[in-house]
């Protein structure tokens, strides 16, 4: 069956994730998605769309016959393309997330030491110290975005920590977070942002590579940046490309992750009084409350890629070698057949059939990362400031793979 032919047997597809209300509210149009057409073939995107659970899970869990490479490429060029700054490009090819088999285990067992539970635990009092430092530069306004004034300045300086990016250059290194995150926004920028943004991009590039170099030649104890430089498997170390490709992929991912999902869970938790009361008495619940977050208000608006290494059948439809698949995780992670009252906030839900940060061997390896971070600022925005007030609800910007949260006003003390 070729291309042509499987868009005429497509049936219309009731999916438009930039229609008016989409980012407020995805489920009524992801609902009757599920309902109607679980595996379709969605023009637009030039890809499949796959919104049940089960579908997902075995696409997911189908390293041998899908792979992600390139799409976060291919996918900008569809829904308008990214500023594509050569050098993010080409550090892409050695990233983690476009490798695939053998190279990608490779790299996978060479990097996870570093991101363990145990290794992520060991920040934890230098991510609060950084946390409490943006909350302090914010509180004095009274009533903040918890966007612009928190989550956003969060993943940069816990990066720059992690790295621990010399004395002095923290600016710079914060302008590389910066000019990165805005180039993976497809269409959005005007042509003479790129090139302010590529030379940010290039000092940063080299700043990283300084740092890298800097670091074999002088170690440091507890040390993530040394922890992967000398991690060895059977002789095999990481090269300095890989070690860049992987930064770029800590500021990338990391980045958006946290930042969205501190907003969505304090909106989430800040809307339910009756949940607010809870967490007064069992602060320890607000692990529960992050990964139902993740499943109830997920903020990925056209889920992940995966493309197609030979003809699957797939529920009564043939998938084409090289075609793509957008496995939309906001629509399994609300499929009844898996989470019973799935439209209900459940704080003691058993969530471990989430596939929020992906499953398999290409599971996110800075899950635990972002975890750390969404829950140590929420615990102390919460703790700080128990009687804050939503002013208004959230607002979104544009943006084509993810509901991008751009404004959520609080009022830190009762008015």
């Amino acid at each position: 069956m070729s291309l042509e032919t499987t868009k005429q047997n497509s049936p219309a597809v009731p999916f438009n994730p930039q229609a008016p209300g989409y980012d407020a509210n995805p489920y009524p149009m992801l609902d009757e998605l599920r309902t109607k057409t679980p595996l379709v073939y969605w023009e637009q995107g030039r890809g499949w769309l796959l919104s049940r659970y089960e579908d997902a899970i075995a696409v997911l869990r189908d390293a041998k016959r899908f792979t992600p490479n390139r799409d976060m490429w291919e996918f900008a060029s569809v829904l308008g393309n990214a500023a594509m700054i050569p050098e993010l490009v080409e550090l892409s090819r050695t990233g983690l997330f476009a490798l695939s088999g053998s190279d990608h285990a490779r790299v996978r067992k060479l990097v996870s030491p570093a991101l363990t539970p145990r290794a992520i635990e060991r920040l934890k009092p230098e991510v609060q110290a950084l946390i409490d430092e943006v909350i302090d530069e914010a509180a004095v306004k009274g009533t903040i975005n918890v966007v612009s004034d928190i989550s956003d300045r969060i993943p940069a300086r816990v990066i720059g920590s992690m790295l621990k990016i010399p004395k002095g250059r923290e600016t710079l290194f914060q302008r590389f977070t910066e000019a990165s995150i805005k180039n993976f926004l497809p269409g959005l920028l005007r042509p003479e942002e790129v090139e302010g943004l590529r030379a940010d991009i290039r000092e940063g590039i080299d700043l990283v590579r300084e740092t890298i170099e800097d670091r074999r030649k002088n170690p440091l104890p507890d040390d993530i940046l040394t922890t992967l430089i000398q991690t060895e498997e059977q002789g095999d170390r990481l090269s300095t490309n890989e070690l860049l490709s992987l930064v770029a992929a800590l500021i990338v991912g990391g980045f958006e992750t946290t930042v969205h999902l501190i907003g969505f869970t304090t909106y989430n938790v800040l809307q339910r009084p009756e949940l607010r009361a809870q967490l007064k008495t069992e602060p320890e619940l607000l692990k529960n409350v992050i990964e139902e977050v993740l499943r109830f208000d997920n903020f990925g608006k056209v889920g992940v890629a995966r493309y197609a290494l030979e003809d699957v059948e797939l529920s009564g439809q043939t998938i084409k070698k090289g075609q793509m698949v957008l496995i939309l995780l906001n629509s399994a992670l609300r499929d009844e057949a898996v989470f019973p009252k799935a439209d209900t906030f459940d704080v003691r839900r058993n969530t471990n059939a989430s596939i929020a940060f992906g499953h398999g061997v290409h599971y996110c390896l800075g899950a635990n990362l972002a975890r750390l971070e969404v829950q140590l600022a929420v615990d102390t925005l919460l703790r700080r400031y128990p009687d804050m007030q939503l002013v208004s609800p959230p607002t979104f910007a544009p943006h084509p793979v993810i509901r991008r949260m751009e404004t959520l006003e609080v009022a830190l003390r009762a008015q």
